[in-house]
């Protein structure tokens, strides 16, 4: 399965898990409402029952008896089926009348008097579905009426363990009386159930609409989204074949998809230049060897065709190609095991004040058949944790690079300073100089100013390379720069160890 069908089966199957989780607690939260608004509805049919009952209370002739001077109707002797009808003429039914209703109940038309006592107006027809010759009872939560003592008087006898809805009877300011009903724990009206019912379907019918333009948004998203990963997808494709040239990056993106393509690009980058480098590498090694194996097959040639006489002059002669071949392949294969971490460093703790000033006495009679000045300024006392080997193999071969690309008369200026925890080894020399961006690729394998490579004493270019090598394992830096002398600035920092 592709990566955007996941996107979207992700986008669409999240956006329904919530939307049916909302529409559930929506649809909860409304029949529970409703219910709680039927049973409102309940509370204002007990508050008009009442006036009607009061009506009834106070329209009849009560026995008085007195207690502690004051006077207490009686129930008793209220017509108990005019009560019953007027609890009946107030049961709710499943349709709502067109022509007269209250609240959604039906109720009798309101009556602006008294209700007189039944026996003169005759007594009160019940409702419709209370009637003789109905198939069922139709009505609504049952009423019953109870004295303030909670006595039975008429109605429907009503179960108070369970949650009933109660309205008290107060006349002239005394309680008399209790009306109770069941309160509605479910729709039965025909009326209310299709509304519930519709509202059911409305929700279904938002529900997937909803759904639909959160499919169609998260297609877009999805399709939108992968957008950077198929370009990533083809910029991994362009180095799998080796083409290098190619960028991903063609706008500029500050998340995390932009740094994967800009490292991406760099990759790219690096990988073209290591290419062109391993092709110059190689250039540059094949004519280094081709130069000294021509002169070898050369002379060697003139010796058998009779040429040359074959004399310790020519044996000199042969003798100094072949040692500088030897010496480019000792450095090629100590650069190789330096960049792969194969060189061994036995550390300990070397003056390097001595070591430099015993490397320069040794190559001083060098520097003087040359024609070059040296010039010296070394701190005594400074200890570094280094290889006493490599150490010297580094100041021989800077000292080396500098004789060898140092017009005579010239001078080199060797100073060895501390500051804080850093020693500083700096290594200046006369013309000729190198530029800013020359001094970049100075420590790049076999690279050399002067392309044309007709200076055989300045070597195959390995030494500065070694030289780097040697200084990062020392935990150290090495840089080149222009020289204030005319000529180049070597200049080395290594920590100095406390002694």
């Amino acid at each position: 399965m592709q990566i955007s069908q996941k996107l979207f089966l992700a986008f669409v199957g999240l956006t329904s898990i919530v939307l049916i989780a909302t529409l559930s607690l929506a649809r909860w939260s409304f029949d529970q409402g409703f219910l709680d608004y039927i049973n409102s509805l309940e509370q204002d049919r007990l508050a008009s029952l009442s006036q009607d009952i009061l009506t009834l209370y106070a329209a009849s002739l009560p026995t008085v008896t007195v207690e502690d001077g004051e006077s207490i109707l009686s129930w008793h002797e209220l017509n108990q089926n005019s009560l019953n009808q007027a609890i009946l003429a107030y049961s709710p039914l499943p349709r709502i009348s067109r022509d007269n209703n209250v609240n959604g109940f039906n109720k009798p038309p309101r009556q602006t008097g008294r209700l007189s006592d039944p026996s003169r107006q005759g007594p009160r027809l019940p409702p419709p579905h209370m009637r003789p010759g109905t198939s069922e009872h139709r009505g609504g939560p049952p009423t019953g009426l109870y004295s303030a003592d909670d006595q039975y008087i008429a109605g429907t006898v009503i179960d108070k363990k369970v949650d009933t809805i109660s309205y008290p009877l107060v006349y002239n300011q005394q309680l008399v009386g209790y009306l109770y009903s069941n309160p509605m724990r479910e729709i039965v009206s025909s009326s209310a159930t299709a509304f519930a019912q519709q509202q059911r379907w409305t929700s279904v019918g938002i529900g997937l609409l909803c759904l639909l333009l959160a499919s169609a948004l998260a297609w877009w998203l999805s399709r939108f989204l992968l957008v950077p990963v198929k370009q990533v997808m083809l910029g991994v494709s362009y180095l799998s074949k080796g083409d290098y040239d190619q960028r991903v990056m063609e706008t500029h993106r500050s998340d995390e998809l932009g740094q994967l393509m800009a490292n991406i690009d760099h990759l790219a980058m690096t990988l073209s230049k290591n290419r062109s480098a391993k092709n110059r590498w190689l250039a540059d090694i094949s004519h280094e060897l081709r130069t000294p194996l021509s002169i070898l097959c050369g002379e060697i040639d003139s010796i058998k065709a009779g040429i040359r006489a074959f004399d310790s002059k020519q044996l000199i002669s042969i003798e100094q190609e072949v040692l500088r071949m030897k010496h480019l392949v000792d450095d090629l294969y100590e650069l190789s095991l330096s960049d792969v971490g194969g060189l061994r460093y036995h550390l300990t703790t070397v003056n390097i004040s001595e070591s430099l000033d015993s490397t320069l006495v040794s190559i001083g009679s060098s520097m003087h058949e040359k024609g070059l000045t040296l010039s010296k300024q070394i701190a005594p006392m400074l200890f570094v944790s280094a290889d006493v080997r490599r150490l010297e193999q580094l100041f021989i071969n800077l000292l080396m690079n500098s004789m060898a690309y140092t017009d005579s008369p010239g001078n080199i200026d060797v100073q060895l300073t501390s500051q804080a925890s850093t020693v500083y080894l700096t290594i200046n020399d006369t013309k000729p100089s190198a530029t800013e961006a020359e001094c970049e690729h100075l420590f790049e394998p076999l690279y050399r100013q002067d392309t044309a490579r007709t200076r055989r004493g300045s070597g195959a270019g390995l030494g500065l390379t070694i030289c780097k090598n040697i200084v990062e394992a020392h935990n150290g830096s090495i840089t080149a720069t222009p020289s204030l002398m005319g000529g180049l600035c070597i200049k080395i920092q290594l920590p100095l160890l406390r002694k």
